[in-house]
Protein backbone atom coordinates (compact mmCIF):
# COMPACT_ATOMS: atom_id res chain seq x y z
CA UNK A 1 0.00 0.00 0.00
CA UNK A 2 1.85 3.22 -0.99
CA UNK A 3 -0.48 5.84 -0.49
CA UNK A 4 0.56 9.42 -0.53
CA UNK A 5 0.18 11.28 3.18
CA UNK A 6 -0.18 15.20 3.24
CA UNK A 7 0.98 16.64 6.90
CA UNK A 8 -1.29 18.69 9.03
CA UNK A 9 0.79 21.93 8.16
CA UNK A 10 0.60 21.31 4.48
CA UNK A 11 -3.02 20.84 4.49
CA UNK A 12 -3.51 24.20 6.36
CA UNK A 13 -1.33 26.30 3.58
CA UNK A 14 -3.40 24.48 0.65
CA UNK A 15 -6.65 25.71 2.43
CA UNK A 16 -5.22 28.82 3.61
CA UNK A 17 -4.63 29.57 0.13
CA UNK A 18 -7.94 28.37 -1.41
CA UNK A 19 -9.54 30.73 0.96
CA UNK A 20 -7.33 33.55 -0.35
CA UNK A 21 -8.17 32.76 -3.77
CA UNK A 22 -11.87 33.03 -3.33
CA UNK A 23 -11.51 36.17 -1.28
CA UNK A 24 -9.52 37.82 -4.63
CA UNK A 25 -12.03 36.17 -6.60
CA UNK A 26 -15.28 38.01 -4.44
CA UNK A 27 -13.35 41.43 -4.38
CA UNK A 28 -12.68 41.34 -7.99
CA UNK A 29 -15.13 39.77 -10.04
CA UNK A 30 -14.01 40.79 -13.42
CA UNK A 31 -10.59 39.77 -12.95
CA UNK A 32 -11.69 36.05 -11.61
CA UNK A 33 -13.84 36.30 -14.85
CA UNK A 34 -11.81 37.37 -17.85
CA UNK A 35 -12.28 34.49 -19.93
CA UNK A 36 -16.21 35.02 -19.73
CA UNK A 37 -17.79 37.30 -22.15
CA UNK A 38 -20.01 40.35 -21.94
CA UNK A 39 -23.21 39.18 -21.15
CA UNK A 40 -24.59 40.36 -24.25
CA UNK A 41 -22.38 37.75 -26.17
CA UNK A 42 -24.40 35.11 -24.87
CA UNK A 43 -27.62 36.15 -26.48
CA UNK A 44 -27.85 36.60 -30.55
CA UNK A 45 -29.02 39.85 -32.12
CA UNK A 46 -29.34 41.70 -35.12
CA UNK A 47 -26.04 42.95 -36.24
CA UNK A 48 -27.03 45.61 -38.67
CA UNK A 49 -30.56 47.18 -38.35
CA UNK A 50 -30.19 48.54 -41.69
CA UNK A 51 -29.34 45.39 -43.51
CA UNK A 52 -30.74 42.50 -41.27
CA UNK A 53 -30.08 38.96 -42.90
CA UNK A 54 -33.47 37.37 -42.97
CA UNK A 55 -33.33 35.45 -39.63
CA UNK A 56 -32.36 38.49 -37.76
CA UNK A 57 -35.33 40.47 -40.01
CA UNK A 58 -37.31 37.55 -38.26
CA UNK A 59 -36.05 37.88 -34.37
CA UNK A 60 -35.62 41.84 -34.70
CA UNK A 61 -37.31 43.31 -31.28
CA UNK A 62 -39.34 46.35 -31.61
CA UNK A 63 -39.26 48.67 -28.52
CA UNK A 64 -41.08 51.42 -28.11
CA UNK A 65 -40.38 54.01 -25.05
CA UNK A 66 -40.42 57.10 -24.96
CA UNK A 67 -37.22 59.64 -24.89
CA UNK A 68 -37.92 61.04 -21.52
CA UNK A 69 -40.01 59.50 -18.77
CA UNK A 70 -41.15 62.57 -17.06
CA UNK A 71 -42.47 60.39 -14.26
CA UNK A 72 -40.88 56.95 -13.35
CA UNK A 73 -43.56 55.45 -11.72
CA UNK A 74 -45.39 54.68 -15.03
CA UNK A 75 -43.49 53.97 -17.65
CA UNK A 76 -45.07 53.25 -20.97
CA UNK A 77 -43.51 50.44 -22.75
CA UNK A 78 -44.53 48.46 -26.37
CA UNK A 79 -42.26 45.20 -27.22
CA UNK A 80 -43.65 43.50 -30.67
CA UNK A 81 -41.62 40.92 -33.06
CA UNK A 82 -42.66 40.58 -36.41
CA UNK A 83 -42.07 36.79 -35.69
CA UNK A 84 -44.14 33.32 -36.84
CA UNK A 85 -46.37 31.85 -34.28
CA UNK A 86 -47.03 28.43 -35.75
CA UNK A 87 -46.87 25.27 -33.70
CA UNK A 88 -43.46 24.22 -34.64
CA UNK A 89 -41.84 28.13 -34.50
CA UNK A 90 -43.00 30.70 -32.05
CA UNK A 91 -41.89 33.29 -29.65
CA UNK A 92 -42.26 31.69 -26.04
CA UNK A 93 -41.69 34.73 -23.73
CA UNK A 94 -39.82 37.60 -23.46
CA UNK A 95 -38.64 39.33 -20.53
CA UNK A 96 -37.98 42.84 -19.72
CA UNK A 97 -35.02 44.22 -17.49
CA UNK A 98 -33.09 46.49 -16.53
CA UNK A 99 -29.96 46.53 -15.08
CA UNK A 100 -29.62 50.34 -13.03
CA UNK A 101 -32.82 49.27 -11.16
CA UNK A 102 -33.40 48.40 -7.60
CA UNK A 103 -35.89 45.84 -9.35
CA UNK A 104 -34.04 45.04 -12.35
CA UNK A 105 -36.73 42.10 -13.36
CA UNK A 106 -39.36 44.30 -14.90
CA UNK A 107 -41.50 41.13 -15.73
CA UNK A 108 -41.72 37.85 -18.05
CA UNK A 109 -44.65 37.07 -20.28
CA UNK A 110 -45.24 33.44 -22.05
CA UNK A 111 -46.35 33.13 -25.38
CA UNK A 112 -48.01 29.90 -27.28
CA UNK A 113 -48.65 29.48 -30.79
CA UNK A 114 -52.33 30.41 -29.90
CA UNK A 115 -51.18 33.75 -28.83
CA UNK A 116 -51.14 35.13 -32.31
CA UNK A 117 -48.62 37.74 -32.13
CA UNK A 118 -45.94 38.26 -29.71
CA UNK A 119 -46.84 41.86 -28.33
CA UNK A 120 -46.62 43.64 -25.56
CA UNK A 121 -47.72 46.88 -23.94
CA UNK A 122 -47.73 47.83 -20.40
CA UNK A 123 -46.16 49.84 -18.06
CA UNK A 124 -42.76 49.73 -15.68
CA UNK A 125 -41.48 51.67 -12.75
CA UNK A 126 -38.30 52.56 -13.11
CA UNK A 127 -35.44 54.39 -11.02
CA UNK A 128 -34.47 58.45 -11.86
CA UNK A 129 -31.83 59.02 -14.42
CA UNK A 130 -29.85 57.05 -17.34
CA UNK A 131 -31.88 53.79 -18.19
CA UNK A 132 -30.95 51.11 -20.67
CA UNK A 133 -34.09 48.54 -21.18
CA UNK A 134 -33.16 45.70 -22.27
CA UNK A 135 -35.47 42.75 -23.75
CA UNK A 136 -35.07 39.10 -24.18
CA UNK A 137 -37.19 37.00 -26.52
CA UNK A 138 -36.93 33.32 -26.48
CA UNK A 139 -37.49 31.04 -29.71
CA UNK A 140 -38.45 27.77 -29.44
CA UNK A 141 -35.99 27.23 -32.56
CA UNK A 142 -33.84 30.03 -32.71
CA UNK A 143 -32.70 30.81 -28.91
CA UNK A 144 -32.53 33.71 -27.14
CA UNK A 145 -32.21 37.21 -28.73
CA UNK A 146 -32.42 40.42 -27.24
CA UNK A 147 -32.43 44.27 -27.77
CA UNK A 148 -32.29 47.70 -25.95
CA UNK A 149 -33.56 50.77 -26.14
CA UNK A 150 -31.89 54.18 -23.76
CA UNK A 151 -33.91 56.40 -21.76
CA UNK A 152 -33.82 59.13 -19.39
CA UNK A 153 -36.14 59.59 -16.56
CA UNK A 154 -36.80 62.65 -14.60
CA UNK A 155 -38.31 61.75 -11.66
CA UNK A 156 -37.38 57.71 -10.32
CA UNK A 157 -40.82 55.85 -9.66
CA UNK A 158 -38.80 53.08 -7.56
Amino acid sequence: MNAKHISRRNFLQSLAGLLLGGAIAALFPQAARADVPSDLEFFKAVKDPKAPTPIEKEHAIDIRLPIIAEDGANVPIVVSMNHPMAPDHYIKSMQIVNFNDPVVGKGVYYFTPASGQAFISTQIRMDGGDAEVYVIAECNQHGKWVNSKQLKVSLGGC
